[in-house]
Protein backbone atom coordinates (compact mmCIF):
# COMPACT_ATOMS: atom_id res chain seq x y z
CA UNK A 1 0.00 0.00 0.00
CA UNK A 2 1.29 3.44 -0.96
CA UNK A 3 0.65 6.56 1.08
CA UNK A 4 0.44 8.77 -2.01
CA UNK A 5 0.95 8.44 -5.74
CA UNK A 6 4.71 8.11 -6.29
CA UNK A 7 4.32 9.89 -9.63
CA UNK A 8 3.13 12.99 -7.75
CA UNK A 9 5.46 12.86 -4.73
CA UNK A 10 8.95 11.42 -5.40
CA UNK A 11 9.57 10.47 -1.75
CA UNK A 12 6.21 8.69 -1.29
CA UNK A 13 7.87 5.40 -0.32
CA UNK A 14 10.07 7.12 2.29
CA UNK A 15 7.05 8.89 3.77
CA UNK A 16 5.18 5.63 4.12
CA UNK A 17 8.21 3.88 5.61
CA UNK A 18 8.41 6.63 8.27
CA UNK A 19 5.08 5.37 9.67
CA UNK A 20 6.62 2.10 10.83
CA UNK A 21 6.33 2.04 14.67
CA UNK A 22 9.23 -0.41 14.91
CA UNK A 23 11.73 2.13 13.57
CA UNK A 24 12.91 5.64 14.48
CA UNK A 25 13.29 8.44 11.97
CA UNK A 26 14.54 12.00 11.62
CA UNK A 27 12.53 13.92 9.04
CA UNK A 28 14.21 16.98 7.55
CA UNK A 29 12.39 19.01 4.92
CA UNK A 30 11.57 22.65 4.08
CA UNK A 31 8.46 24.47 5.27
CA UNK A 32 5.24 23.43 3.59
CA UNK A 33 6.49 20.00 2.55
CA UNK A 34 4.13 18.05 4.83
CA UNK A 35 6.23 17.29 7.92
CA UNK A 36 3.34 17.93 10.32
CA UNK A 37 0.95 15.86 8.21
CA UNK A 38 3.44 12.98 8.31
CA UNK A 39 3.87 13.38 12.06
CA UNK A 40 0.09 13.20 12.57
CA UNK A 41 -0.12 10.02 10.50
CA UNK A 42 2.66 8.42 12.53
CA UNK A 43 0.89 9.53 15.72
CA UNK A 44 -2.31 7.84 14.51
CA UNK A 45 -0.39 4.68 13.62
CA UNK A 46 1.12 4.58 17.12
CA UNK A 47 -2.27 5.18 18.78
CA UNK A 48 -3.58 1.99 17.23
CA UNK A 49 -0.74 -0.02 18.84
CA UNK A 50 -0.65 1.10 22.49
CA UNK A 51 -2.54 0.12 25.64
CA UNK A 52 -3.30 3.71 26.64
CA UNK A 53 -2.96 6.94 24.60
CA UNK A 54 -0.74 8.51 27.29
CA UNK A 55 2.06 6.18 26.18
CA UNK A 56 2.70 8.44 23.18
CA UNK A 57 4.21 11.91 23.62
CA UNK A 58 4.36 14.46 20.81
CA UNK A 59 6.49 17.50 21.67
CA UNK A 60 6.35 20.96 20.08
CA UNK A 61 8.04 24.27 20.89
CA UNK A 62 4.91 26.42 21.26
CA UNK A 63 1.44 26.04 22.73
CA UNK A 64 -0.03 27.20 19.44
CA UNK A 65 1.67 24.37 17.56
CA UNK A 66 0.55 21.83 20.16
CA UNK A 67 -3.06 23.04 19.99
CA UNK A 68 -3.00 22.93 16.19
CA UNK A 69 -1.65 19.39 16.11
CA UNK A 70 -4.20 18.15 18.67
CA UNK A 71 -6.99 19.73 16.63
CA UNK A 72 -5.76 18.04 13.45
CA UNK A 73 -5.52 14.65 15.16
CA UNK A 74 -9.08 15.00 16.51
CA UNK A 75 -10.28 16.12 13.08
CA UNK A 76 -8.73 13.03 11.53
CA UNK A 77 -10.63 10.87 14.00
CA UNK A 78 -13.92 12.23 12.60
CA UNK A 79 -13.40 9.73 9.79
CA UNK A 80 -16.76 8.04 10.13
CA UNK A 81 -18.59 11.33 9.46
CA UNK A 82 -16.76 12.12 6.22
CA UNK A 83 -17.70 11.26 2.68
CA UNK A 84 -15.62 8.64 0.84
CA UNK A 85 -16.15 10.14 -2.62
CA UNK A 86 -13.17 11.36 -4.65
CA UNK A 87 -10.55 10.63 -1.98
CA UNK A 88 -6.88 11.24 -2.61
CA UNK A 89 -4.36 8.58 -1.64
CA UNK A 90 -3.35 10.73 1.35
CA UNK A 91 -6.96 11.03 2.52
CA UNK A 92 -7.49 7.31 2.06
CA UNK A 93 -4.51 6.49 4.25
CA UNK A 94 -5.72 8.97 6.87
CA UNK A 95 -9.08 7.20 6.85
CA UNK A 96 -7.45 3.79 7.31
CA UNK A 97 -5.25 4.99 10.15
CA UNK A 98 -8.13 6.76 11.88
CA UNK A 99 -10.41 3.74 11.54
CA UNK A 100 -7.77 1.60 13.27
CA UNK A 101 -7.49 4.15 16.11
CA UNK A 102 -11.28 4.32 16.55
CA UNK A 103 -11.49 0.53 16.70
CA UNK A 104 -8.77 0.48 19.37
CA UNK A 105 -10.59 3.31 21.18
CA UNK A 106 -13.80 1.26 21.34
CA UNK A 107 -11.98 -1.90 22.43
CA UNK A 108 -10.06 -0.20 25.25
CA UNK A 109 -12.73 2.28 26.27
CA UNK A 110 -10.53 5.34 25.89
CA UNK A 111 -13.31 7.72 24.75
CA UNK A 112 -10.76 10.07 23.18
CA UNK A 113 -13.44 12.27 21.61
CA UNK A 114 -14.84 13.01 25.09
CA UNK A 115 -11.39 13.14 26.71
CA UNK A 116 -9.02 14.84 24.21
CA UNK A 117 -6.63 15.74 27.06
CA UNK A 118 -5.51 12.10 26.99
CA UNK A 119 -3.59 12.93 23.83
CA UNK A 120 -0.17 13.96 25.17
CA UNK A 121 0.61 16.62 22.59
CA UNK A 122 2.48 19.29 24.53
CA UNK A 123 5.35 21.74 24.56
CA UNK A 124 8.81 20.73 25.71
CA UNK A 125 8.38 23.10 28.68
CA UNK A 126 5.16 21.34 29.66
CA UNK A 127 6.85 17.95 29.44
CA UNK A 128 9.74 19.10 31.66
CA UNK A 129 7.28 20.59 34.16
CA UNK A 130 5.40 17.29 34.36
CA UNK A 131 8.68 15.46 35.04
CA UNK A 132 9.63 17.83 37.86
CA UNK A 133 6.19 17.34 39.42
CA UNK A 134 6.73 13.58 39.41
CA UNK A 135 10.24 13.86 40.89
CA UNK A 136 10.24 16.88 43.24
CA UNK A 137 13.21 15.71 45.32
CA UNK A 138 15.36 14.86 42.33
CA UNK A 139 14.55 18.12 40.51
CA UNK A 140 15.52 20.13 43.66
CA UNK A 141 12.90 22.80 42.99
CA UNK A 142 11.44 24.38 46.10
CA UNK A 143 8.17 24.99 44.25
CA UNK A 144 6.88 24.19 40.81
CA UNK A 145 8.43 26.74 38.39
CA UNK A 146 6.17 28.86 36.22
CA UNK A 147 6.26 28.74 32.43
CA UNK A 148 6.16 32.10 30.68
CA UNK A 149 5.72 32.91 26.99
CA UNK A 150 7.97 36.00 26.91
CA UNK A 151 11.32 35.58 28.69
CA UNK A 152 12.93 38.74 27.29
CA UNK A 153 13.40 40.28 30.75
CA UNK A 154 15.28 37.20 31.93
CA UNK A 155 17.48 37.20 28.82
CA UNK A 156 18.36 40.84 29.50
CA UNK A 157 19.13 40.07 33.13
CA UNK A 158 21.40 37.19 32.09
CA UNK A 159 23.21 39.47 29.64
CA UNK A 160 23.80 42.12 32.31
CA UNK A 161 25.03 39.52 34.79
CA UNK A 162 27.49 38.22 32.21
CA UNK A 163 28.87 41.69 31.46
CA UNK A 164 29.38 42.34 35.18
CA UNK A 165 31.92 39.50 35.21
CA UNK A 166 34.43 41.86 33.61
CA UNK A 167 34.98 43.40 37.07
CA UNK A 168 35.59 40.02 38.70
CA UNK A 169 38.40 37.51 38.53
CA UNK A 170 36.31 35.26 36.35
CA UNK A 171 37.44 32.90 33.60
CA UNK A 172 35.50 34.82 30.93
CA UNK A 173 36.39 38.32 32.16
CA UNK A 174 38.94 38.72 29.36
CA UNK A 175 36.38 37.69 26.74
CA UNK A 176 33.87 40.20 28.08
CA UNK A 177 36.55 42.90 27.99
CA UNK A 178 37.31 42.16 24.34
CA UNK A 179 33.61 42.30 23.51
CA UNK A 180 33.29 45.69 25.20
CA UNK A 181 36.33 47.03 23.34
CA UNK A 182 35.05 45.71 20.02
CA UNK A 183 31.68 47.46 20.43
CA UNK A 184 33.08 50.71 21.88
CA UNK A 185 31.78 50.00 25.40
CA UNK A 186 28.19 50.41 24.18
CA UNK A 187 26.59 48.54 27.07
CA UNK A 188 23.00 48.97 25.88
CA UNK A 189 23.79 47.58 22.44
CA UNK A 190 25.78 44.65 23.86
CA UNK A 191 23.01 43.75 26.32
CA UNK A 192 20.47 43.84 23.50
CA UNK A 193 22.62 41.68 21.22
CA UNK A 194 23.22 39.07 23.93
CA UNK A 195 19.53 39.00 24.88
CA UNK A 196 18.57 38.50 21.24
CA UNK A 197 21.08 35.65 20.97
CA UNK A 198 19.53 33.94 23.99
CA UNK A 199 16.05 34.27 22.50
CA UNK A 200 17.28 32.39 19.42
CA UNK A 201 19.52 29.89 21.22
CA UNK A 202 17.80 26.95 19.50
CA UNK A 203 19.53 28.14 16.30
CA UNK A 204 23.08 27.94 17.64
CA UNK A 205 23.22 26.11 20.98
CA UNK A 206 23.39 22.66 19.39
CA UNK A 207 26.54 23.71 17.51
CA UNK A 208 28.54 24.42 20.69
CA UNK A 209 27.18 21.91 23.21
CA UNK A 210 29.87 19.49 24.35
CA UNK A 211 32.62 20.98 22.19
CA UNK A 212 36.04 22.19 23.27
CA UNK A 213 37.28 25.72 22.66
CA UNK A 214 39.67 24.38 20.01
CA UNK A 215 36.78 22.79 18.11
CA UNK A 216 34.81 26.02 18.30
CA UNK A 217 37.80 28.01 17.02
CA UNK A 218 38.13 25.64 14.05
CA UNK A 219 34.41 25.94 13.37
CA UNK A 220 34.68 29.73 13.46
CA UNK A 221 37.64 29.66 11.08
CA UNK A 222 35.71 27.46 8.66
CA UNK A 223 32.71 29.76 8.85
CA UNK A 224 34.90 32.79 8.21
CA UNK A 225 36.60 31.05 5.28
CA UNK A 226 33.25 30.13 3.73
CA UNK A 227 32.00 33.69 4.15
CA UNK A 228 35.08 35.10 2.44
CA UNK A 229 34.66 32.68 -0.45
CA UNK A 230 31.07 33.80 -0.82
CA UNK A 231 32.11 37.47 -0.81
CA UNK A 232 34.79 36.78 -3.40
CA UNK A 233 32.23 35.20 -5.72
CA UNK A 234 30.19 38.41 -5.57
CA UNK A 235 33.06 40.46 -6.99
CA UNK A 236 34.59 40.22 -10.47
CA UNK A 237 37.97 38.46 -10.62
CA UNK A 238 39.67 41.74 -11.52
CA UNK A 239 38.68 43.21 -8.14
CA UNK A 240 39.98 40.35 -5.96
CA UNK A 241 43.43 41.85 -5.41
CA UNK A 242 41.95 45.22 -4.49
CA UNK A 243 39.53 43.54 -2.10
CA UNK A 244 42.39 41.64 -0.42
CA UNK A 245 44.29 44.88 0.08
CA UNK A 246 41.26 46.47 1.71
CA UNK A 247 40.79 43.46 3.99
CA UNK A 248 44.43 43.50 5.07
CA UNK A 249 44.21 47.24 5.74
CA UNK A 250 41.05 46.80 7.85
CA UNK A 251 42.55 43.88 9.80
CA UNK A 252 45.76 45.82 10.51
CA UNK A 253 43.80 48.78 11.83
CA UNK A 254 41.62 46.52 13.99
CA UNK A 255 44.74 44.90 15.46
CA UNK A 256 46.26 48.34 16.11
CA UNK A 257 43.13 49.56 17.91
CA UNK A 258 43.21 46.51 20.19
CA UNK A 259 46.88 46.87 21.14
CA UNK A 260 47.40 50.64 21.40
CA UNK A 261 47.81 51.98 24.97
CA UNK A 262 44.78 53.63 26.56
Amino acid sequence: MKMVDAALIPDADERYRALDPAQSFIVQAPAGSGKTALLIQRYLRLLACVDVPEEIVAITFTRKAAAEMRARVLAALEVEKKSTDAETAYEKLNRELSAAVLQRDRQAGWHIAENPERLRIQTIDSLCASLTRQMPMLSKFGAQPDIIEDASDFYLEAARTTLELVEQNHVIAHDVKRLLEHLDNDMVRIETLLAEMLSRRDHWLRHIHGRTREELEISLQNSRRNTLRYVFRLFPDAMHNELLELLHYAAANLLFSETKPS
